[in-house]
């Protein structure tokens, strides 16, 4: 056997037998050293879209600051009230970006400045905020105007209710409040035909 068979040997055995466990067209991207081009995996492509909606002061902004820039909750305290949407970039590494919609709390989606298709078109999960120290009714037809919304114009959006500020609650209140706010939003969503959209 000379080296030009060897050669071609090798190339066959290539062609057939990966070096990984999953064949090369498994159906995934490919990873940074297979691109030409830009390192940057999500580049010329539009980042993952987390939208943060809720009540006027029910602390969505001090949420995103204390999980995504290790803001201390107390320094919180001092943040001031959001009155525009702000974007803000998410890149903890090259596998985890994404960017965070943080909207004040009067938003009203029936403003005809208002672009529904534009804000929720792209969007991948929606976190609505409620305040469990507050009374949440006034939250929970907000959630119910929003989700009725934004499942309008993107049936794909995951929606979440995050129940915040329940460190001062017993934790028999905290249960008891988790328990009715999930009632009544799924309720209210189930009485419009919008089953099963919250999780």
């Amino acid at each position: 056997m000379n080296m030009d068979d060897d050669d071609h040997y090798q190339s066959g055995y290539d062609d057939h037998y990966q070096s990984s466990s999953f064949p090369k067209d498994f159906g995934y991207a490919p990873f940074d050293g297979e691109t030409e081009g830009s390192m940057d995996p999500l580049a010329g492509e539009q980042k993952p879209r987390i939208l943060l909606m809720g009540l006027r002061r029910s602390g969505k902004s001090s949420i995103q600051k204390v999980v995504f820039h290790k803001m201390s909750p107390n320094e919180t305290l001092f943040l001031e009230s959001t009155n525009k949407i702000i974007k803000d970039d998410i890149s903890n590494s090259s596998f985890v970006q994404f960017q965070i919609w943080d909207f004040p709390g009067q938003i009203d989606f029936f403003d005809p400045t208002f672009d529904s298709d534009m804000i929720f078109g792209g969007c991948g999960a929606l976190v609505f905020v409620i305040d469990a120290q507050d009374d949440y009714m006034e939250a929970l037809n907000k959630l119910h105007a929003t989700v009725t919304k934004a499942n309008k114009v993107n049936q794909a959006i995951k929606f979440e209710v995050f129940i915040h500020k329940v460190d001062g609650l017993s934790d028999d209140c905290k249960m008891e409040t988790q328990r009715d706010i999930h009632t009544r939003a799924n309720d209210d969503l189930a009485d419009a035909g919008n089953k099963k959209i919250l999780r």
